[in-house]
């Protein structure tokens, strides 16, 4: 863990970054901002400094304070003038010391754009505490010495026991060709190994076995490599389980911040999703999932949220629960099992989008019901028997058989360095009693009927090689979940729930915030709004037409293009 002093400014708290270079002038004051003249002229008039300080001021890091001194890079060649009255425009913001400097051809001296603090004639970039006041991350942490991640180790200033999260400026930091997330800032579910961070999977024992990875998970790196700033890691349910808020033992669950603010979080992504429905200075968070761990918290904290195709992201350095179907994500009638019946007013969103989206694709939607389609075209593997005779215990024996034995050497580790099992929360321990007298055979047998079931949705609804499907999935029915409540039950899928559809298909499932269903909510005795959203399924590889269609759905519809963060999404 690494600490730099802290900087108060106007009430807001700032640290700086790892120093980048020595500044080229010896008389340069504590706090200078960097511009780069980005095009090749060799003139800085007063129309270019306000523009620049136009796109400066959309930045939540940057302030005027950074202004007392400025530094202007132009191109390689010839000089750089700076008119007379781009000078007092300046001045008038409070630049009270204003140099030219020119990029060098061929060198390793850099200076980066943004606001920097001067200390003993080093450079260093400047980041912004905020508070982590939903509870949803484990760690902060910024870039440190060889570019390895450090834990910042700032605590919370207006909120009892919180992290401060340190977030570096966006202000002349924009994507490129080659680092197409340049700028972004990125909060990862501790379920990704990070190098130099220690992972927990929210479960203390198992935070304290294991020494920090010696290398970043390969989905991270991609991240890394593109220009995302990753800025720390949020929580998660403990194994990414499932457990509510009340079942959270060892770290307490994040705080949703839609409706009243207290409920559910879901998860088991539950600390990407509420981070990501909470606060606007994050651009993207990342998690998993297998069973719905990134699409529950998307539907109930209100944000987009994205299950990519089965192999499209690198798995290594991700501690999965099912390889079969667990996953990085960055957020009919029935299938057998809960039979969906929301309220009308859940279901008059639905229909309200299903409109918008068959305008916008000169299309029309059909009703399928799979236990009917099933039975007409009955693959000969399922000898005669129903969608839920043939698939009762497929997605239980082959999901919680893999989840328990992918922890045998956690477990093994545990007991041997401290002679005791490990502690886990009572869901957690229930479901691994259950699943450790699943016999290997019956996985098997179950894995083989998720293949035929597979092999039978893609050709018989999908109709891959025949028609273009989008399949319509809503995700849970909606209803007030307090966090104060405990689950009426145990997690124990049968048949084939809405949630597992795509991870058996290794298909994209792109979540949707379409509106919001009112309640009287028992913590404030008030009108509250509950997040309701939809998710869009389609063949393995359509990625990027799911959220194509989605675009220009929202936008032919006039419906917003964004979900704005806090209470309410629109």
């Amino acid at each position: 863990m690494q600490t730099s002093p802290i900087y108060e400014i106007h009430g807001d708290r700032f640290i700086t970054g790892e120093p980048t270079t020595n500044v080229p002038f010896p008389d340069a004051p504590e706090r200078v901002t960097v511009f780069h003249l980005k095009d090749t002229g060799h003139f800085v008039n007063k129309t270019w400094v306000d523009r620049i300080l136009g796109e400066y001021e959309q930045d939540n890091v940057f302030r005027d304070s950074f202004l007392q001194g400025v530094i202007i890079v132009g191109n390689q060649s010839g000089s750089l003038d700076i008119t007379v009255r781009a000078r007092n425009a300046l001045e008038a913001r409070g630049a009270a010391w204003i140099k030219a400097a020119k990029r060098k051809k061929n060198s390793n001296f850099t200076l980066a754009s943004g606001s920097h603090l001067v200390s003993n004639g080093i450079l260093a970039p400047v980041l912004k505490l905020y508070d982590d006041t939903h509870g949803a991350f484990l760690h902060s942490l910024r870039r440190g010495p060889e570019d390895k991640f450090v834990e910042t180790g700032y605590a919370g200033c207006h909120t009892l026991r919180t992290l401060s999260i340190a977030v570096p400026s966006r202000a002349g930091v924009a994507p490129t060709s080659d680092l197409s997330l340049h700028g972004y800032r990125i909060a990862v579910k501790d379920i990704f190994e990070l190098e130099n961070v220690r992972t927990s999977v929210c479960n203390r024992a198992y935070y304290e076995l294991y020494d920090p990875p010696t290398k970043t998970a390969a989905c991270i790196e991609v991240l890394v490599k593109a220009g995302a700033a990753i800025v720390g890691t949020t929580k998660l349910a403990s194994f990414a389980a499932t457990e509510e808020p009340v079942e959270c033992i060892d770290y307490a669950a994040p705080w949703n911040p839609r409706a009243d603010g207290y409920q559910s979080p879901a998860g088991s992504s539950s600390g990407s999703g509420a981070a990501m429905a909470a606060y606007e200075w994050l651009d993207i968070t990342n998690g998993s999932d297998t069973s719905g761990s990134g699409r529950r918290p998307g539907h109930w904290n209100g944000c987009i949220a994205m299950r990519p195709t089965h192999g499209l992201l690198p798995d290594a350095g991700y501690i999965p629960s099912f390889k079969e179907m667990g996953k990085c994500r960055y957020f009919a009638d029935s299938c057998y099992g809960k039979v969906f019946n929301p309220p009308q007013r859940t279901l008059d969103l639905i229909d309200e989008f299903v409109n918008d989206l068959e305008s916008s694709l000169g299309v029309t939607h059909e009703k399928v019901s799979f236990n009917e389609l099933w039975n007409s075209t009955t693959p000969e593997a399922a000898k005669g028997l129903s969608l839920q005779e043939f698939m009762r215990d497929a997605s239980r024996n082959s999901f919680f058989h893999d989840d328990y034995h992918s922890f045998d050497k956690f477990r093994a580790d545990y007991f041997a360095k401290f002679g005791k099992q490990p502690y886990v929360s009572p869901p957690v321990r229930w479901q691994w009693d259950l699943s450790s007298k699943i016999t290997t055979e019956e996985r098997n047998e179950a894995v083989k009927r998720l293949k035929v079931y597979r092999k039978w949705f893609t050709e018989h609804v999908l109709q891959e090689g025949k028609r273009d499907t989008i399949v319509l999935i809503p995700i849970e029915e909606i209803s007030p979940r307090y966090r104060d409540e405990p689950p009426s039950k145990h997690f124990n899928p049968v048949g084939v729930p809405m949630l597992f559809i795509s991870p058996i298909l290794g298909a994209p499932e792109l979540t949707v915030p379409i509106g919001h269903s009112p309640f009287i909510s028992k913590v404030s005795r008030n009108e509250e709004k509950l997040p309701i959203a939809i998710s869009l399924l389609g063949s393995p590889g359509r990625d990027l037409e799911l959220f194509d269609i989605v675009i220009e759905c929202l936008r032919k519809s006039g419906r917003p293009m964004a979900v704005k963060s806090g209470k309410e999404m629109f």
